[in-house]
């Protein structure tokens, strides 16, 4: 898993109020007749706040309502195509917390990023923010030129850079990857985010005594920032130091431990070491802290099968019950708790 800054999808594309002039009809041969229907009015910042208030408050159903109806009276509008696109990714988000697919979200949402960037084909957020949408999809090669395009447009923007550096890392191109890395370095050289990624770049070639040393590096610049640290563990556990990567993880606040990303690594990292029981126990915590988790529910039960521990097993199929009623997780979870008390081994 990459960690990357968090990157703000909102638009550099400011709408101005759109007023739909009403125009009176009336007949050459007399003004008894009724007036045809007037166009919709549409109140395009009011219209947009309002969605920028449900994405804020996590809830993409009522943001997309109000975005599509937007779309529809503003079918040219590149702030529109973009709103919907922001719904459908935080609605996808949130059909893979519930063990749903969330690529057919995430493939709409790149369809209206595309459409957005036709509107405003000058506009450098609207370019990273489809790369970005294309790499949630595994379009790494359309990420690739997005974030090309966007650095193109913005010269200055070392964010651009530093995503196209880890899209050309995760393609395995190597000198491609340094070279945008670098760059980014070059423009923003008290950021480091930069220099965790070069980090992970070293890792990828085996240099793991600079990668350490670069990782090491970036979380001194930026104690408080999670992400930095969970790529040391990572650096360190590829490294062949998973207990070193255990103890910088562990050292994370309570609330940044509790991550989806942070459990992810100091699992990996645990079972290295063949502590499943360890690790089963990390991804519970996570469950517990995020209630409508169902895919950490279902992480959590299936170490704890494998630790032999049925009845913790049983209490996560619950977990990913109350997550997702409808689901199937908590159902394949059942299966395989009940495949496990059939075996000759179960007591």
């Amino acid at each position: 898993m990459s960690y990357l800054p968090r990157i703000s999808t909102r638009s550099t594309v400011h709408g101005r109020a759109v007023l739909l002039v009403m125009i009176a009809c009336w007949s050459v041969v007399g003004c008894d007749r009724a007036a045809p229907p007037s166009p919709a009015q549409v109140d395009m910042p009011a219209s947009a706040a309002a969605i920028e208030t449900y994405l804020r408050e996590g809830r993409p159903d009522e943001a997309m309502r109000i975005a599509d109806r937007l779309r529809e009276l503003e079918p040219h509008s590149a702030l529109a195509a973009e709103l919907q696109a922001r719904a459908l990714l935080m609605a996808a988000t949130h059909d893979a917390e519930r063990g749903l697919d969330p690529l057919p979200r995430r493939r709409d949402a790149l369809d209206r990023y595309a459409d957005a960037c036709a509107l405003a084909p000058r506009e450098a957020g609207l370019w990273r923010s489809r790369g970005v949408a294309a790499d949630m999809v595994g379009e790494t090669a359309q990420a690739i030129e997005c974030y090309e395009a966007a650095a193109f447009l913005d010269p200055s923007s070392m964010q651009d850079r530093l995503l196209l550096g880890l899209a050309h890392l995760r393609q395995r191109e190597f000198e491609q990857a340094r070279r945008a890395l670098d760059s980014a370095q070059r423009l923003a050289p008290d950021s480091p985010w930069p220099v965790s990624a070069q980090a992970s770049l070293s890792a990828e070639l085996g240099a793991f005594d600079e990668a350490i040393a670069l990782a090491r590096s970036a979380v001194a610049m930026a104690p408080s920032e999670a992400g930095l640290t969970v790529n040391l563990g990572k650096v360190l556990r590829q490294s062949g130091a998973p207990g070193k990567a255990i103890d910088v993880l562990t050292a994370l606040a309570p609330e940044q431990r509790l991550q989806r990303g942070a459990t992810e690594e100091l699992a990996l990292s645990m079972l290295d070491l063949e502590r499943v029981t360890d690790a089963a126990r990390a991804w519970n915590d996570c469950a517990l802290a995020s209630p409508n988790d169902a895919l950490a529910a279902s992480q959590a039960g299936r170490l704890w099968l494998r630790a032999g521990d049925r009845a913790q097993a049983r209490a996560c199929v619950d977990l990913a019950r109350v997550a997702q009623p409808e689901g199937t997780i908590a159902n394949d979870l059942q299966r395989l708790l009940d495949e496990s008390m059939q075996s000759p081994t179960a007591p």
